[in-house]
Parts: C-alpha cells; sequence; structure tokens
C-alpha cells in the first residue's frame, strides 16, 4: 500500500537533471566547436589590436576655487562634491587642453586621451581627491600626458587666483587714493594699506589650492589588449552560445536518441535494447557468434516476445524496420542464435527480394531460395541450408547443392536458411501470393520458430503482405537514425493492416549509458567461454553498430 507522503518523493524523482544534459552531451562537440572559435577567434582579434598603455596620478585639491578665496578674511572650508564634479569637468576644459598639446609639441588630441574623476572613500562618501588617467600608444607619453595635464592645471588656477589679486590690488589702490590723507581717514588707510599689501603679495606668489600627490610613471605594461583574458571571456561567451546551440539542434533535431521517445513515438513496448558495438555480425573460425554485449538483450528479446499479451504460440516472426540501415537482419540473426541456444529448431527465411543480406551474415551461399521455392521451381526441403559456424547442430547436407534432405530431423539447437534464391522484379507479387503463405505454414510445422527478414516497409511495399501471414511483428529502430517523421508514418502504415500481430520494438545501436533514460548493461561483455556453441565475440563497444 502506498503512503500518502509517498507523492512527493515521486515528484521529486520526476525532476531529472539527465534530460537536461542530454542535448549537451549529444552536442557536445557543437558546443566545444563554438566554444574554440568564440575564444580563437577572440584571442586573434584581441592580440591585433594596438596596444594601449595607461599612467595615472592624482590630486588633492585644498580650495575650489583659489581665485574666490582672495581678499577673504576666513580661509575656506573643504571643496563640496559638487565642487569635485565641476573641477572634474573644467580639468579636461578646451584652454588647458590647448595648453597641454603646446607643452608637448603635438597636434591636439593625438597624444591619447585623459579621463578625470573624484576619487570616493568608503560607505560612498565624497573625497578632494581627483584621479587623473592618461591612455595613449606609448608609455612614456601616457606619463607624460597624465602630468603635464595637471601642470597646465594647476598653473591655470595660479594664474586665475594671481589675475584676481592683480585686480584687487588696483581696486585697493584707487579707494586708497579716493581718501584724503588727514588724521581722520588715518585708520582707515591704514586697513587699505595692509590688504594691498597682501594682494601684492598673493599677486607675486600666488597658490593654486592644490597639490599632487604622486608623479604619473611610465607603465611597464600596456593595459590592453590582453589576449588571454579576452579569449577566456570570448570563450565563456561561446559556452553560453554552444549551450543555446544544443538545446536548439535538439529541439529541432527528428531523431529519434532515447528509448522513451521510441516508446512514445511507437506507442508500443521496447522490447530489447541494444547497445552500440564496433562489431554487431562477429564471425568466428567460420561461425556466426552474438557480440557479447547483445547476449543477455537478446534473450531478454526471445522471452518478451512469448510473454506479449494476446494471440497463442509465436512460431512464426517477421522482423522488418522503415528504412534501411537499421539493424534488421543482424536482429534476425543474432535472435535465431539464441532460439537455437535455447535447444529450439530456426528456419530463417530470407524474404528480402531486393536487397537480400542475411546469407552474408550466416556466413553461407545457398543456391536456391525462396524465389524458386514460389515458383514451385524446387519444394522447401531442397531449398533449406544448414546454417554451418553458427553453433547449432545441423542437418548432413545433400548433393552439392548443400540442401536438407526432406527426411531430415532437424535437431535440436539448430538453424537452417531459406536464402532470397534470386532477385526479382515484381517482389511484391511472390510475397502477396498464396505459395508464400503455405510456405510459412508448411515451416511452422517443421521448426519450432521461423524468422522472417524482410525488406523496410517504408521503401517498398513488399513486406506489407507478409505481415498478416505470421504470428508476430517485430520493428527495429536504429536510435540516431530513425527519425520521428518515420516512426510516424511506420505506426500509420501498421494501422492500416489490422490483422498484423506488432508485438513491440527493438531499439539498436544505443550509445552514451550514462544518458540512457536509466536503462543499465547488467551482464554486458561477459565471458561465456570457449564453447563453440556459446555466443562469444571480441567485440567492444566504440565504432559502429548494427546496420544491416
Amino acid at each position: 500500500m502506498s503512503h500518502p507522503h509517498d507523492a512527493p518523493a515521486r515528484a521529486i524523482e520526476a525532476i531529472d537533471l539527465r534530460a537536461y544534459a542530454r542535448p549537451l552531451w549529444r552536442w557536445k562537440w557543437v558546443v566545444v566547436l563554438i566554444v574554440a572559435i568564440a575564444a580563437g577567434g577572440t584571442y586573434f582579434l584581441s592580440s591585433r589590436q594596438p596596444k594601449r598603455y595607461v599612467a595615472s596620478t592624482s590630486v588633492y585639491i585644498k580650495v575650489a576655487d583659489p581665485a574666490a578665496a582672495v581678499g577673504l578674511a576666513q580661509p575656506p572650508g573643504a571643496p563640496t562634491a559638487q565642487n569635485m564634479q565641476d573641477l572634474a569637468t573644467l580639468f579636461a576644459a578646451q584652454a588647458i587642453t590647448t595648453a597641454v598639446y603646446k607643452q608637448l609639441g603635438k597636434p591636439a588630441g593625438s597624444a591619447g586621451s585623459v579621463n578625470v574623476t573624484p576619487l570616493v572613500g568608503q560607505n560612498a562618501t565624497s573625497t578632494s581627491f581627483l584621479l587623473v588617467t592618461a591612455t595613449s600608444g606609448s608609455p612614456t607619453l601616457a606619463a607624460r600626458l597624465a602630468n603635464t595635464y595637471v601642470a597646465v592645471f594647476l598653473t591655470s588656477r595660479r594664474n586665475a587666483e594671481a589675475a584676481q589679486a592683480t585686480a584687487d590690488v588696483r581696486a585697493t589702490r584707487q579707494e586708497l587714493q579716493s581718501l584724503a590723507d588727514v588724521p581722520a581717514n588715518f585708520s582707515e588707510r591704514q586697513v587699505l594699506l595692509t590688504q594691498l599689501a597682501q594682494l601684492r603679495t598673493i599677486a607675486l606668489n600666488p597658490s593654486d589650492g592644490a597639490q599632487q600627490t604622486n608623479t604619473a610613471a611610465a607603465p611597464a605594461s600596456p593595459s590592453s589588449p590582453s589576449p588571454v583574458r579576452d579569449a577566456i571571456l570570448g570563450g565563456i561567451v561561446g559556452l553560453l552560445l554552444g549551450f543555446g546551440a544544443a538545446f536548439g539542434l535538439e529541439l529541432f533535431d527528428r531523431r529519434l536518441v532515447r528509448l522513451s521517445t521510441a516508446e512514445s513515438v511507437y506507442s508500443m513496448p521496447v522490447l530489447a535494447i541494444l547497445p552500440h558495438v564496433r562489431d554487431p555480425k562477429p564471425m568466428r573460425d567460420g561461425r556466426a557468434v552474438i557480440p557479447p554485449a547483445f547476449v543477455e538483450p537478446m534473450r531478454s528479446l526471445r522471452i518478451n516476445v512469448s510473454m506479449v499479451p494476446g494471440g497463442g504460440p509465436r512460431r512464426t516472426l517477421l522482423v522488418t524496420s522503415g528504412t534501411p540501415g537499421e539493424g534488421k537482419s543482424t536482429v534476425v540473426r543474432d535472435l535465431a542464435l539464441v532460439y537455437a541456444e535455447a535447444g529450439e529448431a530456426v528456419l530463417i527465411i530470407d524474404a528480402d527480394l531486393r536487397r537480400p543480406s542475411i546469407a552474408r551474415l550466416l556466413g553461407v551461399e545457398p543456391r536456391v531460395g525462396l524465389a524458386q521455392v514460389l515458383r514451385g521451381e524446387v519444394p522447401l526441403t531442397r531449398a533449406v541450408v544448414p546454417v554451418h559456424g553458427a553453433g547449432t547442430v545441423a542437418a548432413e547436407q545433400n548433393g552439392s547443392n548443400g540442401a536438407v534432405p526432406p527426411n531430415a530431423v532437424r535437431s535440436r539447437g539448430s538453424i537452417d536458411l531459406l536464402g532470397y534464391g534470386e532477385q526479382v522484379a515484381n517482389p511484391l507479387r511472390f510475397l502477396a501470393s498464396a505459395a508464400m503463405r503455405s510456405t510459412l505454414t508448411a515451416a511452422a510445422r517443421t521448426y519450432d520458430v521461423v524468422i522472417v527478414d524482410t525488406a523496410p516497409l517504408l521503401v517498398v511495399a513488399d513486406t506489407v503482405p507478409v505481415l498478416e501471414m505470421v504470428d508476430a511483428v517485430l520493428i527495429v529502430a536504429r536510435l540516431g537514425l530513425t527519425t520521428r517523421d518515420s516512426a510516424e508514418h511506420l505506426v500509420s502504415l501498421m494501422a492500416r493492416v489490422p490483422k498484423a500481430n506488432l508485438v513491440g520494438v527493438v531499439t539498436n545501436d544505443l550509445r552514451g549509458a550514462m544518458f540512457g533514460d536509466g536503462y543499465g548493461g547488467y551482464g554486458y561483455g561477459q565471458d561465456y567461454g570457449s564453447d563453440s556453441r556459446a555466443p562469444t565475440t571480441t567485440a567492444a563497444t566504440s565504432r559502429s553498430s548494427a546496420s544491416s
């Protein structure tokens, strides 16, 4: 009995972080390529930019305007934040800039740029310092530019104070001359004489009311460009773009890459999951053997086919796919080996009369086959050949064509093959005939299991008539190749064949087990010994998978 508190737990489990990781893992090389292009391109462009050097100095402002303080009995207080902002603006005034470049002996603006900002202390409080930063293409010129701006600025303040003091001298002298030199005006004349002396002193030795706290030094290295730093930033931007590209490609990619998607699109269970292997159809000493990674999935497939609800015993089994290259013939081959391993007599019928491949996968070359049987030229018992090297006990060959004699008893755990015989112009006419139905019926009476390999359903219509003649139909879908559109078209086609008993899907070429919807690989790759009947080989999971 479920507990009420289980619902939140199930909701939490439903959040699968792998769903976000799958697109990134699947399109990882696209992400890597975008990051590499972004970082490399940024580094290249940054390294080709002209070098810029930065030199800085600071100025302590004692008086906001020394000229305005001339003649004041009480010295002014510290400058306000607005005073500092105004001074920063006046620092780069046109008159000062003209004087700076005159001293440098260069055209105006050719040396670089200057930025002046008030320094802010802790808690965002204003200070009495101005930061002067000069940027230039030369380290020496950057330092000269900053120091010259400060020098011209301070000189302009001294000149302003001297000019104000000189003007006040003239005004005081005129006022003094207007007073008669009589005892009654003695005190007032003495005050004016004292002021006149002070103003003359200020005019001769004006104060700038500020001080350069440190001299700007030539920087040892450029502040820009910084190719490494810019490449890192470009790589970060490229990573974000790569993530977006990966999710975008995942959104618009119509291929089936996840098992859950395959089950949803086909609307039927996945009966077996075949992983990606290097060699899906290995041979050992001329014998067909099962890749180790396929052993347990194929065994499960044999059991699952018999356990699918509905219908009676499934003696005849048709294996097909929507398009070529999805691995249907490989599934037929390895499923037959598993049935034989379980001690059953198996007949494989190659009903792909256009591009047959099962005989090659089994390592045999029948001289006659299904085409001759359907035309009535050769009986079924004469066209069937035992499959040597498949790990089965086959009947003795009879004659030069290697056919199974009519009175031969099929050994338990044997595999026989009814090849295609020859390619015909109109396979549909042959496969839709009563002869095909009677051939399947006769084979089912003789063998425990009959597995039919057919042409892809969406390419040609040859397979459609046979769908109703067998006990069960298996669909093979190759992850990463089968598209959602082809799967939906296949489902629609199967719906128009109501008597077809579609039992499930076999997914092929599963890659990236860590993002494989939680399907494990228990038992994959185990060694089954050296017995010739054991489905062993040295396949490894790396480069290619079942495609025939």
